[in-house]
């Protein structure tokens, strides 16, 4: 019995995260895969920090479409914070198992649950875009009527609550086999609706692109139509790179029964590559939004003019002390 957990897992780690192999080698990769994750982890935390405080200080960027890249970057912030730190030390400390082993399992665990719930975060926000491009695109003068700013923070935080509760549930209630169900469950469905929703949307825009072409829009219809199109299709460009860098881990799996070296070496790395999508995020809201991008420019040069001119009028303070002195 003892043998056969070993082999399933190592200290409460599972064979699926990539247990290394008792080698310098091993070793050497999970010093690069924990660098790697630390430097992604950083930026991950810093660049979407920026873009919350960016549009909460920015009054021009609080609309409905702002709102929920903040929620993704909110997601992506969380993932920085505390997955990716946790994964950076498993990856070194699995290599010290006898010293380690006490508390390496509730590492694990907290590690699994962060996973779960940050993740999670990410693809119901997604399905909900997908759900909210679609309905901007088939009625986008209704959709400009009828969503608000604050309805949607209301939905955002509906969700993100609703899937806390849910993550809590299943890692207290379900076995280990029911919980993998239902993950993969929740995973498909998070991947197939967001695909039928594209699809509808460009169906959408065919539609209405053939209408233009038959009548003389509305300088206000057409003016809606192209920035809800390029919403859309910056939504879409943000779903595709999160499943490309889904697709190593996907790709390694086969090798995980024949080839266990291969996989024990190239697996944290495709963990590390999914935790890239929340540092590569930001990079794609920041350059295909420009009103985005000229915010952000305005606060991080607001920030160091309130920090020279504090400098400045500290060194003012202490020269007219010397002279009074």
């Amino acid at each position: 019995m003892g043998d056969k957990e070993s082999e399933v897992s190592l200290c409460g780690v599972p064979e699926w995260f990539g247990l290394p192999e008792n080698s310098t080698a091993s070793y050497v990769n999970d010093i690069f895969v924990a660098v790697f994750t630390a430097l992604l982890c950083c930026f991950a935390i810093c660049s979407n920090l920026l873009i919350i405080v960016t549009t909460v200080k920015t009054p021009s960027l609080q609309k409905p479409c702002n709102i929920l890249l903040c929620s993704l970057a909110a997601a992506d912030w969380l993932t920085g914070l505390t997955s990716m730190p946790m994964f950076a030390a498993l990856r070194l400390i699995i290599h010290r198992v006898p010293s380690t082993c006490s508390y390496q399992e509730d590492l694990f665990t907290a590690f699994y649950a962060s996973i779960m719930l940050t993740s999670g975060w990410s693809f119901a926000f997604l399905t909900f875009v997908s759900f909210d491009r679609l309905n901007a695109l088939s009625r986008p003068i209704s959709y400009r009527l009828r969503v608000t700013v604050e309805g949607t923070v209301k939905t955002m935080s509906f969700i993100g609550v609703s899937w806390f509760l849910l993550t809590i549930l299943a890692q207290l209630l379900l076995s280990s086999i029911l919980e993998l169900v239902f993950s993969m469950t929740l995973i498909a469905m998070f991947i197939i609706i967001p695909t039928v929703n594209h699809i509808r949307m460009y169906l959408a825009i065919r539609r209405h692109n053939k209408e233009l072409r038959r009548s003389v829009a509305s300088v206000r219809l057409t003016t809606v139509l192209r920035r809800e199109k390029k919403t859309a299709i910056d939504m879409f460009v943000i779903t595709m790179v999160l499943l490309l860098c889904l697709v190593p881990a996907i790709l390694i799996k086969p090798t995980q029964v024949p080839f266990p070296r291969v996989y024990s070496f190239l697996q944290p790395w495709s963990i590390a590559m999914v935790f890239s999508n929340s540092a590569l995020n930001p990079l794609i809201y920041t350059l295909r939004n420009q009103s985005l991008r000229d915010a952000m420019r305005n606060v991080i040069l607001r920030r160091n003019r309130r920090a020279i001119g504090i400098i400045t009028s500290e060194s003012g303070g202490r020269t007219q002390e010397l002279v009074m002195f």
